[in-house]
């Protein structure tokens, strides 16, 4: 009885803290499309991706932890479709929002790094578009071999948790994959600020044909804005990705695996504001609507 005492009070904190991330992380992606669908001049390839982003992250945010929140509060019982269906869009929402983060990088290192003509070549309207449609198409083939694993929870008092051991193994590439990309981009984009950014704006992220000023000296301030969004990144999914590569060798302790994915399910709602707090014309038009 005392164990199921325990169990109850932290299946409540869970649930109180599944709510307050759903609510915030809705509304700061919902924002962040609103703003790219509503003002002209945040229609770009780079703002492209991170919608795709933002609408992965909602799959998360407002459907599954909402859901989660219900169910670990209330312990209303599932059934066995519904149940893979809630934990498939789960994980759908998951490998396309790694694979966004992954685009937006690789976007902003061919914008940075290369000549411009390079830019507009490779980051057309339709070539961006294909882009998109192929991160769900790579999401749903990541998938598949989940779906035929057969999982259901286990039934009895211990708080809810998210199964992972089906999906640890392709979780733990898809996350290692995205890191070892993002780490490349951000640190050539690091390296190509701390010489010269002639001809990009980069906390805008888009061509400028002739800025006000050149920038002639080392600009600390904007490659560290770089490095941020790299690490926060990697202080987001390490923690998750050494849970689920050790527990692929032995058994993890459940207090260690909740609080890995809970720091790695804080990505999806910080995920707007960590690609939009430095973009100045989102800024703008944040004040528009206001």
């Amino acid at each position: 009885m005392f164990e199921c005492e325990e169990e109850y009070s932290s299946k409540i904190s869970l649930a109180i803290v599944y709510s307050l991330m759903c609510l915030s992380g809705t509304a700061s992606n919902l924002l962040v499309i609103y703003l790219v669908l509503s003002f002209k001049k945040l229609r770009t390839a780079s703002n492209a991706f991170i919608v795709n982003g933002c609408l992965a992250d909602l799959l998360v945010c407002a459907f599954w932890m909402s859901h989660e929140a219900i169910l670990i509060s209330t312990d209303i019982p599932l059934t066995r479709g519904y149940h893979t269906f809630k934990e498939a869009l789960l994980f759908l929402g998951v490998d396309v929002s790694l694979l966004s983060h992954s685009l937006i990088a690789v976007n902003r290192y061919v914008l940075i790094t290369k000549v411009p003509a390079t830019y507009l070549s490779i980051y057309q309207k339709r070539n961006t578009e294909w882009m998109i449609v192929v991160s769900w198409l790579a999401a749903v083939i990541i998938l598949l071999p989940w779906l035929t694993a057969a999982r259901f929870p286990d039934p009895g008092c211990a708080a809810p948790q998210v199964s992972l051991a089906p999906f640890a193994r392709t979780l733990a590439l898809t996350i290692l994959a995205q890191t070892i990309v993002i780490l490349y981009c951000y640190f050539k984009i690091f390296r190509k600020v701390q010489i010269s950014v002639k001809r990009v704006s980069i906390l805008n992220f888009q061509i400028v044909n002739n800025l006000p000023y050149s920038f002639s000296r080392k600009d600390k301030r904007l490659g560290f804005y770089v490095l941020a969004v790299c690490c926060i990144f990697l202080l987001a999914t390490q923690p998750l990705f050494w849970v689920l590569f050790l527990g692929l060798f032995g058994a993890v302790p459940k207090v260690t695996q909740t609080v890995s994915w809970m720091i790695f399910a804080a990505l999806f709602v910080v995920n707007p504001f960590l690609y939009t707090w430095k973009n100045e014309e989102f800024r703008k038009s944040i004040r528009s609507v206001m």
